[in-house]
């Protein structure tokens, strides 16, 4: 197992080679290169903040999920007993994982318990829109424990960020601490000629689980669109009745809770209007409060300055 995970390592490390592979993966499925064909059901689902901002991120994504899609297959089909290692003919090595049905995935995902390797993040170190290093400190440590890192960053010469210029890891920290806990597994489906991949915040045998933090409530009302069609593509892929989804609101200290059943229209229909916007159809332009921080608002149609 060790040498396949390093070996894996060594292929999913290298952009150049994924990018060979991605071509010879559409070359093999009948579509041209430049064709999207990856894509991530987070993604998608943002359609319902910013059509266009869900498009420009994933077409950035898409060597990202392809390596998703690609390391599942391996891994799993490793775990399963289906190869014993990987092969050198690349034709073969993107054959791996087609026996792979969703019984298979079920199974696996009764043998995963989640948890964290490294316990509850404390920091993490991640390059800004400029190039620089900063660090971001979990705003739920103790003051003995901030303290500590904070010298850390004054030592390697790192700029410590507030947390509210990165709301993603701030949704990182709170869902340690603020949500549930369901076993999930990543795993990929094919829609038309999309391969689409996703992994819930959790699965359970009734229902699938999302968990989102907001500011405040205001942005809430933006922000459960996204996170009911995210639930709802997850319950369409992976079979599920039901789906929970949580919005943890920071200036209130609360966590909304919705239950409800899975809108297989809805999903399929963010699904086909994220086709339409990528063949060429133009969206409703979201509010202009959404486009001043956004980071592909220069390459944007829909994007007007001031």
């Amino acid at each position: 197992m060790k040498k396949l995970e390093q070996k894996l390592n060594e292929l999913l490390c290298s952009q150049q080679d994924l990018e060979k592979l991605l071509c010879l993966e559409k070359e093999m499925r009948g579509v041209d290169k430049e064709k999207l064909v990856f894509l991530g059901m987070a993604n998608i689902a943002e359609y319902y903040w910013c059509a266009m901002k869900s498009f420009y991120k994933s077409k950035e994504g898409e060597l990202g999920f392809f390596g998703a899609y690609l390391e599942d297959r391996i891994h799993y089909s490793y775990k399963l007993g289906l190869i014993e290692h990987i092969p050198k003919d690349k034709k073969k090595l993107l054959q791996i994982g087609n026996e792979i049905s969703m019984s298979y995935i079920e199974k696996l995902l009764k043998e995963k318990s989640k948890s964290y390797i490294d316990g509850i993040r404390m920091a993490v170190t991640i390059t800004d829109n400029n190039g620089i290093k900063v660090m971001v400190i979990n705003p739920a440590l103790s003051v003995e424990d901030r303290e500590h890192w904070e010298g850390r960053a004054k030592i390697e010469g790192i700029r410590v960020a507030d947390l509210e210029e990165f709301p993603k890891i701030r949704g990182n920290f709170l869902q340690d601490s603020k949500a549930e806990d369901y076993p999930s597994i990543r795993w990929n489906f094919d829609w038309n000629d999309y391969v689409i991949v996703g992994v819930p915040d959790g699965i359970t045998d009734s229902f699938v689980y999302e968990f989102k933090t907001t500011r405040n409530r205001f942005l809430m009302s933006f922000v459960k669109p996204v996170a009911r069609t995210q639930a709802d593509l997850y319950g369409f892929f992976f079979g599920r009745q039901k789906k929970r989804f949580q919005i943890y609101i920071v200036d209130e200290d609360v966590i909304e809770t919705f239950d409800s059943e899975i809108d297989k229209n809805g999903a399929e229909g963010v699904l086909n209007k994220f086709k339409n916007v990528y063949e060429g159809f133009t969206p409703i332009p979201p509010k202009p409060w959404k486009c001043k921080k956004c980071e592909y608002k220069d390459a944007c149609k829909l994007y007007v300055t001031g």
